[in-house]
């Protein structure tokens, strides 16, 4: 009998040295141990010894971390987006928004990650401190779970940045951002990474048809056909490295909008396309263009393309310098067509790329269907690794022939205008003073020609539009855990 006893007693200590790691139960079932008289103290800590080796040697794969963002911005806007109006009505504005957050992110290495981004945004004074209206929105919240190493699927909210955020962009400078709600399905590899992302947007959980008065019934209502965004979306992109010199880059893109007065029809837009890179020591040139076909969100036939060359060369001095273009489709007036030939770059960016004063943002109400060619030429210079200067120099042309219709004395003259729309030179400096903190500071001008207030639909192009921003980022992590 006692044999039996030490050997379920030993048994007993094996099987803790083995699951030493679940600590509050072996505490627990070695001082009953001790009770019972069946193993004596110094054999338990010999276990707790034994068991603190095996922690020590597991490999730390868990990380929780806690980081915030308060970003404050302060604008002067004399001519921002819209050429200053005609006459001496108007007042140049000054305001000051800000973006608070907070961000969350749980992550076990090769399993999956969890994240989630609290946003507040709002310009100083906007709300009533005493209010008890809630501002409080969700900007990021999804779990990446990883089926290998190099492949994962990402579901809920999240940002969408693809390529040089051209046509998918998380729209950092826009004080709300930009995300999606999607699936996405990633593959990371060492010379050809992919991502294929589905979504589908609907504004309440009803089956989409509501009776009016007469009883007819209005289809749709679940998808607000005012919204910006697409009802469905599904998109491809791929990089792959051909060698040391080349990269090849795709993006092939379906977004669909819902049809007025249907219950599941929906227009369908085409976007596919790449980019060429070659980069070798100090050279990088690069080659992109796409095509966009299928149906607008009116449903007319799409016909358009895009392109953009660059060249940037990096001095030894640390000065880059980049010389590109831009060129987006527009219809010809001249020539009318069934098909629309307005290339949209989708959800990207614009503000880095057509001048910090937005004049083009929204294609193509602010080319007013012309299309936009856009020659530029950046400098950047760093001095030393806190501080950088750099000054961007815009053209602005239509793509396509514009014409202007004149009424005088009640009659109505028509006149194709000069393509040429106007210049634009942003000047700013970023200070790094610490890595968790950024000093912005910018200023603009234009000189618009007339033919920018008549693609623009009004507002004088005799005065030099003017937009000043000085922006103060506070970014630090907060909270850092490293644990098994």
């Amino acid at each position: 009998m006692k044999k039996i006893t030490l050997l379920s007693t030993g048994l007993i200590i094996q099987g803790f040295v083995f699951v030493g790691n679940v600590k509050a139960q072996s505490s627990e079932m070695l001082n009953l141990l001790i009770e019972k008289k069946l193993i004596t103290q110094r054999e338990v800590d010999s276990i707790n010894a034994v068991t603190a080796v095996k922690e020590q040697e597991k490999p730390k794969d868990k990380t929780f971390t806690i980081g915030a963002e308060l970003r404050t911005r302060a604008e002067y806007r004399d001519g921002y987006r819209n050429l200053v109006p005609v006459g001496d009505t108007a007042v140049p504005a000054f305001f000051t928004n800000q973006r608070s957050r907070i961000v969350l992110t749980y992550e076990q290495k090769n399993k999956f990650i969890l994240h989630t981004s609290i946003q507040d945004v709002r310009v100083w004074g906007q709300n009533d401190p005493k209010s008890n209206n809630a501002t409080l929105q969700l900007f990021e919240a999804f779990a990446e779970v990883f089926i290998s190493p190099k492949f994962s699927v990402k579901l809920g909210r999240q940002k969408i940045a693809l390529d040089n955020q051209r046509l998918f962009a998380e729209n950092d400078w826009r004080v709300n951002a930009n995300a999606h709600d999607a699936a996405n399905f990633k593959y990371y590899g060492d010379k050809l990474s992919s991502e294929l992302i589905f979504a589908f947007n609907q504004t309440s959980s009803n089956n989409g048809v509501v009776n009016q008065p007469n009883g007819e019934p209005i289809f749709g209502t679940t998808f607000n056909p005012g919204f910006t965004y697409y009802k469905t979306l599904g998109v491809h992109y791929l990089k792959y490295k051909i060698s040391d010199l080349f990269t090849l880059t795709t993006i092939n893109s379906a977004d669909g909008y819902q049809k007025p007065n249907s219950k599941e029809g929906v227009y369908q837009r085409f976007t596919d396309g790449g980019r060429l890179e070659f980069e070798k020591g100090k050279f990088y040139a690069t080659f992109s263009g796409y095509y966009q076909s299928g149906t607008n969100s009116t449903g007319t036939n799409i016909n358009a393309w895009y392109i953009q060359p660059e060249i940037k060369f990096t001095k030894t001095d640390n000065l880059i310098i980049r010389l590109g273009a831009e060129v987006f489709s527009g219809n010809n007036a001249e020539k009318p067509s069934a098909s629309d030939h307005n290339f949209v770059p989708l959800y990207g960016v614009a503000h880095r790329f057509n001048g910090n004063m937005d004049f083009f943002t929204t294609f193509p109400s602010d080319l007013n269907n012309a299309g936009l060619i856009n020659p530029y030429l950046f400098f950047t210079k760093n001095a030393g690794k806190k501080v950088q200067f750099r000054s961007d120099f815009h053209l602005f042309y239509s793509e396509n022939n514009f014409i202007n219709k004149v009424v005088y004395n009640k009659k109505t003259t028509t006149e194709t205008i000069n393509n040429y729309l106007g210049y634009e030179n942003d000047l700013g400096v970023i200070f790094n003073p610490k890595p968790y903190i950024k000093i912005d500071l910018g200023v603009s001008y234009a000189v618009p020609s007339a033919s920018m207030a008549i693609i623009k639909k009004g507002g004088e192009s005799l005065t030099i539009p003017t937009w000043a921003y000085l922006s103060v980022t506070f970014k630090p992590q907060l909270f850092k855990a490293i644990f098994n």
